[in-house]
């Protein structure tokens, strides 16, 4: 083993591509958690308010610019918690660059990008790693660990999630920094990169498709998507799931993190006929997050009830409705684990010790061509804009 091998196995020497809510929730605190395992470097967000705040906050040294960061640092991996429409470009450089990477979801808007990721992580023999936190989660694995032996008795599958607006107290830190400062040619140059790549996906631009597409389905949708696809996977279950029906709601008033609408539903049919709904609502005045994923089967309901993303160390919850000898049965059990803490540790067992990486890049092409057609599926049937 080389000494720069010997090094990386050790301690991975990391940067964060922006610095905005999820970085300043998980991975910032978390990579600071972590120093056995990783130095955080760098970090780079075009607010100057942000960058300042961080670097003093964690020691490190600050760009306005991820690629800055990218050629002047000795960088072994960076973590990207940028927008959305600058994921690709970050991971393609990064990847270029002989870096590993983890990447929020989405891991790109248009699903061709996936190709092109894949093919260049191949070619550098670099890990990337997509941010599906729910993977991690204890409640998934004590749901996988209990479910039959294969989905043949698999009757329904539903997904509720009642978003409370989690960009505020309690669900973030009394200390969390906004940045109100971004250049406008910044904030110009991001969204037109949002806007080829949506139209590029499905076929429109115009700013509220553009929205919808990529802060509501790639966004929001796909930690669905990727939880319920992966547990159909695990029961053997034929995939891809085709939409039937696709519609959002939004009363074309709202900004920011509203623009997206307030209410959508997807319902799926599976290639054995089994049904999927999948349901989003947000309700600002609520004070608590609700979601739940249920599993019906001939005999058994398993339900998985999740709190708040941003409230890292509550438990999630996994409870099975059958029967015995006649009589109800229910089991329930509270599982309590750091999805996002865990999932930076698998990524530093993937560069250090070669573990094979749960959540890969292949992940991102069933998820976002789901919901590709998803969307096609709300544009066709007219859902209010």
């Amino acid at each position: 083993m080389s000494e720069r091998e010997e090094a990386v196995s050790a301690r991975v020497r990391v940067g964060v591509a922006g610095g905005g809510l999820i970085a300043q929730t998980a991975h910032l605190p978390l990579l600071a958690r972590l120093a056995d395992r990783f130095e955080l470097v760098a970090l780079a967000d075009p607010s100057e308010t942000v960058r300042e705040a961080l670097r003093a906050r964690y020691g490190v040294r600050a760009h306005a610019d991820w690629r800055a960061m990218l050629s002047e640092e000795a960088l072994d991996a960076i973590v990207v918690c940028a927008p959305n429409g600058t994921h690709a470009d970050i991971v393609l450089t990064a990847l270029k660059s002989g870096l590993h990477v983890l990447v929020e979801k989405p891991l790109c808007l248009d699903p061709q990008d996936v190709e092109r990721i894949c093919q260049r992580r191949d070619e550098s023999g670099r890990v990337v790693q997509i941010g599906y936190h729910k993977r991690y989660d204890a409640g998934y694995e004590s749901l996988l660990s209990a479910l039959p032996e294969n989905g043949e008795d698999l009757r329904f599958v539903d997904v509720v999630t009642y978003d409370p607006w989690m960009g505020r107290p309690p669900f973030v830190p009394s200390d969390l920094v906004v940045g109100r400062d971004v250049p406008e040619q910044e904030r110009r140059t991001v969204a037109e990169r949002e806007r080829e790549q949506v139209e590029a996906a499905v076929g429109v631009g115009d700013p509220m498709s553009v929205r919808v597409f990529s802060d509501l389905y790639a966004g929001a949708f796909v930690h669905d998507v990727n939880l319920v696809n992966g547990v159909l996977s695990h029961l053997g279950v034929e995939l891809p799931a085709r939409p039937v029906s696709a519609g959002h709601w939004t009363d074309g008033k709202a900004a920011g993190y509203w623009a997206a609408g307030k209410a959508a539903n997807i319902a799926f049919r599976l290639p054995s006929g089994v049904g999927w709904q999948n349901a989003w609502v947000l309700l600002e005045g609520l004070e608590e997050y609700f979601q739940t994923a249920s599993f019906a089967f001939g005999d058994q309901i398993h339900r998985l009830r999740f709190s708040s993303p941003y409230l890292r160390e509550h438990a999630t919850v996994h409870e099975i409705t059958g029967a015995a000898a006649g009589a109800a049965r229910q089991s329930r059990s509270a599982q309590i684990k750091d999805a996002y803490l865990a999932q930076l540790e698998h990524f530093h067992a993937c560069i250090a010790e070669g573990a094979q990486c749960r959540t890969p890049a292949e992940l991102a092409r069933l998820d976002l061509q789901t919901l590709r057609e998803a969307f096609l599926v709300d544009l066709a049937q007219g859902a209010p804009r």
